[in-house]
């Protein structure tokens, strides 16, 4: 049975909005500390939804066929649900920021607004349509430089908790390896099959 991607990005994105609301209200309510949940759980939330749509190509490249490619087809759908799941999160943030005060650094507003720019840039550009209206090249890099920052801002996240929170941060960034080193197979993968079928006669 084939889902519609609207339905699978619409059901994650309630399920954020679900997790959020009831993670402020079992942290505090309509509190500083309440918002902060929210905050965490949705992006949380967010993360295995990036993994999951970042590492689909290099799983498929390395081990066609199957779930496997059954994931490659349906990471479009994937990465959409990533996106509306991060800017539930991002509205978690605004609460927090703009009702209960919460500090946000420059680097933290120059870098996550810049990251923001370019998922939202992914999402409305994720389509047939947007590939031939851009060109291949243009709309590749788009999503390859958006894709590497995302990973760079989960990865400085989970990084930065390893010592706060070592039972949340060692999984978070052993799945970030674990992604890191699939993308290197699949690329070594590539090219070894590249130089096979240049010198075979």
């Amino acid at each position: 049975m084939w889902t519609p991607t609207w339905t699978i990005v619409l059901a994650a994105a309630v399920a954020a909005l679900a997790l959020g609301a009831g993670f402020m209200a079992w942290g505090g309510g309509w509190t500083m500390d309440g918002a902060l949940e929210g905050v965490r759980i949705t992006a949380r939330w967010a993360f295995p939804w990036f993994i999951l749509a970042w590492s689909a190509s290099s799983v498929a490249r390395l081990w066609p066929g199957g779930w496997r490619s059954a994931l490659l087809r349906r990471r479009r759908a994937i990465g959409l649900a990533f996106a509306a799941n991060h800017f539930v999160h991002l509205g978690f943030i605004i609460l927090a920021a703009g009702v209960f005060a919460m500090p946000l650094s420059p680097v933290s507003v120059v870098g996550g607004g810049i990251t923001y720019v370019m998922i939202a840039a992914m999402a409305a550009t994720s389509s047939d349509a947007a590939v031939r209206w851009m060109g291949r090249t243009r709309w590749k890099i788009l999503h390859a430089v958006g894709g590497w920052m995302v990973l760079l801002i989960f990865t400085n996240s989970y990084v930065g908790r390893l010592g706060e929170k070592p039972w949340l941060a060692i999984p978070a960034v052993g799945l970030i390896a674990l992604a890191l080193l699939l993308r290197a197979a699949a690329t070594l993968k590539d090219r070894l099959g590249g130089r096979a079928a240049r010198a075979t006669p």
